[in-house]
C-alpha cells in the first residue's frame, strides 16, 4: 500500500455537494455534506498511517437548533478506534446551516467515512508454524479481521527486516496487564516472511487476531 491516502465521507442528506479539505502527509480528504455546511476534512491519524490501517466508520448524529452536531455515536465501527475516533471528532466539529434542525425534526441521520490508503503492496505473510498454541493462546490468525472478543485479540504489528514482530498494539481488549504483556510476548514470539516470487511493493505492517483459550 503506498503512503498517499485518501479519507472520504458521505452524508445521506439532501443537498449534496464535495467540500475539499487539508489532510496530513500528502493525504487527501473529502466530505461529501449539505451546502454551506461548515465543516473540516477528515486527517489521516499517523499513526494509522503507519500501521497502514484501513476501514469504513458509519456515524449516526442530529442537528441541534443551533447547527450544531448532537449525540454523535458510532454505528458501525471501522474495526479500529484510531480512525473511528477521527471520524468523531471530525463530524462533532461540524456546524449545519440554520433550519437544519427544524428540517430535520430531530431524527438522527448517517454517515460514513470510507478510510482508505492509494495502492497496493504485499504486506509479510506468517511462517506456518512459527508462532505454537500455548496453554493461554490457541493461535494467531493473520489478517482476520473479527472484532475483539471473549474469544479472540485483534491486534496490529510492524514487521523488521528479520521477521520478527513489534510495536505489537491490541485493539479494543480490556485484558489485565500481565495477560496483555503475555499476549504481546506471544505475537512477537510468531515470524513472517514474503514469498520471492511474489513481486511487488512491500510493506512492514501487518494484523490479525490471537484466539484465546
Amino acid at each position: 500500500m503506498a503512503m498517499g491516502a485518501r479519507g472520504i465521507a458521505g452524508i445521506a442528506m439532501s443537498m449534496m455537494s464535495m467540500m475539499p479539505a487539508s489532510a496530513a502527509a500528502q493525504s487527501i480528504a473529502s466530505l461529501r455534506a449539505p451546502a454551506r455546511q461548515s465543516c473540516a476534512g477528515p486527517e489521516y491519524p499517523l499513526e494509522a498511517r503507519r500501521y497502514e490501517l484501513e476501514g469504513i466508520t458509519t456515524l449516526r448524529f442530529r442537528i441541534g437548533p443551533d447547527g450544531q452536531v448532537l449525540d454523535a455515536a458510532v454505528a458501525k465501527s471501522s474495526g479500529w478506534a484510531l480512525l473511528d475516533d477521527a471520524s468523531l471528532r471530525t463530524l462533532r466539529a461540524c456546524t449545519f446551516p440554520a433550519g437544519a434542525a427544524t428540517r430535520a425534526k430531530g431524527a438522527f441521520h448517517p454517515l460514513q467515512y470510507v478510510w482508505n490508503l492509494e495502492g497496493d503492496r504485499i504486506r509479510p505473510h506468517l511462517v506456518p508454524g512459527s508462532c505454537p498454541a500455548t496453554g493461554r493462546f490457541a493461535a494467531f490468525l493473520p489478517y482476520e479481521n473479527a472484532a475483539t472478543g471473549p474469544d479472540g485479540v485483534k491486534v496490529r504489528l510492524l514487521v523488521d527486516a528479520g521477521g520478527q514482530p513489534h510495536g505489537v498494539k491490541l485493539e479494543g481488549a480490556s485484558l489485565a496487564p500481565e495477560t496483555a504483556a503475555a499476549l504481546v510476548k506471544y505475537v512477537e514470539s510468531c515470524r513472517f516472511g514474503f514469498d520471492p516470487a511474489v513481486k511487488g511493493e512491500r510493506t512492514d505492517t501487518a494484523y490479525g487476531r490471537v484466539v484465546l483459550r
